[in-house]
Parts: structure tokens; sequence; C-alpha cells
């Protein structure tokens, strides 16, 4: 028979043994969300199906309530990227990272892809050949594949031999571009950026990739050629608009800057995240360190895979000790 120390012995055993299988077992999180317009911050007018994909594949899958949002659960933490999708066409593609502590939510906007509504008549029969051509598409979807596998190579050839077809759509080109972008040949991604914006002026993905590119490698000026040349086309696009308040907030022009932010935030109904952390930049340089973490701390909530990026640590500590002037 087992005495008093024995029984405290196992106690102890079988504590260690439930340690160690709650160590092994996998951790999960909830991730929260919601889908919106870009072009006026509302629901998607259909449901879409949205997905977590990890290492090519999907791992979750949900569809959008009437409202947009999205609710995953039991999610292993980790790094995942999140897309929405119509049937098979990839609408919006964005990284998120899912915790087992705290609250993880993600915004996903559905980017504004042109200036204005297009019409039947302003459709080319050749653009209308091309978007029936199987052989075409096909292309295109094998050119997804190897992208997703890392063979850029292989996906630039197929959309190189695609954008070779008479009657190209912009998309195509604009594809290419970020394709050369990613394999480091800058200028042919800027001919082919070019190319997308000469086919179709009111196609206005190809000045968001190329403004992000400009804001990304602190080329401020270009940066504020690229919107407002979009903003010519398209007054009332969020995206154009936080582009002209990053250039003008680069300049020292902060009360421009803050009236660009906050066009950009009105125009997507408060939905979108990039505007908040804009705005909390604005407040920072103007020594405004409550307004500075308040829109920080929205740009945080509705965007929450940025809470550990190396930049955000750093503008947090900075934010922390940020305090009126003497």
């Amino acid at each position: 028979m087992y005495g008093l120390y024995g029984f405290e012995v196992i106690d102890r055993l079988m504590i260690c043994l439930l340690l160690s299988l709650a160590m092994l077992a996998p951790q999960l999180g909830t991730l929260e969300g919601y889908v919106f317009r870009e072009a006026d911050g509302g629901p998607p007018r259909r449901p879409l199906t949205v997905e977590l994909i990890e290492q090519g594949r999907t791992k979750y899958r949900k569809t959008t309530e009437a409202d947009g949002d999205f609710v995953f659960r039991n999610v292993r933490q980790g790094t995942y990227a999140i897309r929405a999708r119509f049937s098979d066409f990839v609408i919006a593609e964005d990284a998120v990272t899912v915790t087992s502590g705290g609250k993880n939510f993600a915004a996903v906007m559905l980017p504004k892809r042109r200036a204005g509504t297009r019409t039947f008549r302003t459709v080319t029969a050749d653009q209308l050949a091309v978007q029936s051509d199987r052989d075409l598409q096909k292309k295109l979807r094998q050119a997804a594949a190897l992208t997703a596998k890392g063979d850029l190579a292989a996906a630039i050839r197929l959309y190189e031999q695609a954008a070779a077809t008479p009657g190209a759509q912009p998309g195509v080109w604009d594809g290419l571009a970020l394709l050369y972008f990613q394999m480091g040949r800058k200028d042919e991604a800027f001919h082919a950026f070019a190319k997308a914006m000469e086919q179709d002026p009111d196609f206005l993905l190809p000045y968001a990739q190329l403004g992000a590119v400009y804001l990304e490698e602190r080329r401020y000026k270009e940066l504020l050629a690229v919107a407002k040349r979009a903003l010519a086309i398209d007054s009332k696009w969020m995206t154009a608009h936080a582009f002209l308040g990053e250039a003008q907030a680069n300049a020292g022009e902060l009360e421009a800057a803050q009236r660009s932010a906050e066009t950009a935030s009105e125009l997507t109904r408060g939905r979108a995240p990039g505007p908040y952390l804009l705005l909390a930049k604005v407040r920072w340089a103007r020594r405004d360190c409550a307004g500075a973490r308040r829109h920080m701390e929205r740009y945080l909530e509705l965007k929450t895979s940025a809470r550990e990026l190396p930049e955000m640590l750093k503008s947090l500590e900075m934010l922390r000790a940020c305090g009126p002037v003497p």
C-alpha cells in the first residue's frame, strides 16, 4: 500500500505529466475581423470566402456575414496569408498573425480597382476576347500557383506571354510588374506599371502598387506625383489621399497631412486601419501625445498583427516617452 509520501510523489508526477501535455498541445487563438470596400467603407455586396493560408495551403475557411464580419475559432497560432475571394477570383490578400493570448483582429480591405464605372460600350472587342480566352486564363492560374510555390521566374515567363496577347488587360501588366519587383528587376517593373496605366488610365491598382513602392523606399517626391496624378483621376480614392498625406507629412506640412489623413479615413467610414497610423504620426510630430496614442491604439485594434513588428515596438516606445514641448 502507498503511504502519504507515495501519493504525494504520484501527485507530483501527474502534475508534471499534465504540464508536459499542456506544453505539447497546440496553442489556439481566435481571429475576428471584417471585410470592407475601399470605395465607401461598406461591406461586400455579396458574401465572400475568407481563407487563412499557410505555406500555400488553405488551413481555415469562413464565409462573411451580411455586414462583412467573420470569426475564425481554434486557429493554431502563427502567421498566415488572409485572403478574400469570390468564387475563384482573389479580391484581397494580406498577412495576419494569430496569437493564443489577447485579441486578434484583421480589417480586410477590398481595393477600389477603377475610377468611375465601366459600361459595356467602353470595353473593346479585343478586351472581351481576352476575358473569354481560356488559354490565357489558364496561364494566369498557373502563374499564380508558381508564385505561391516561389518559382517567380517561371511565373514571370507566363505573365510575359499573357502580356503579349493583343488587348491584354492592364491587370496583367500590373501583376507582371509586381513579379518583376520581387525579382529585383525594378526598371522592368516600372515599365510594366507604365504600360498598365497607359492601357487604362482609370485602372487604379498600378497607382496603388507604385505608390507603395515609393513610400517604402521613402521617395516622397515621386510619391507626391503619383498621389496627385491619381487624385486627378479619382478625387475620392482613399489610398491616394493617404499617399498625399504621407508626402505632406514628410515635407513638414502637418496641417495639410492631417486633413488628407482625415479625408482618407472618412472615405472608408473609419474602417481602414492605415489612416489612423498616419494620423498618429502627424499628431506625434505636432507633440499631441494624447492624440497620437489614441490614433495608434485604434490602428492596432484594427490591425493587431502589427503589434510585434520591430518598427511598431519602436514607435510605441517613442509614444510612451512622448510629452509636451516645454
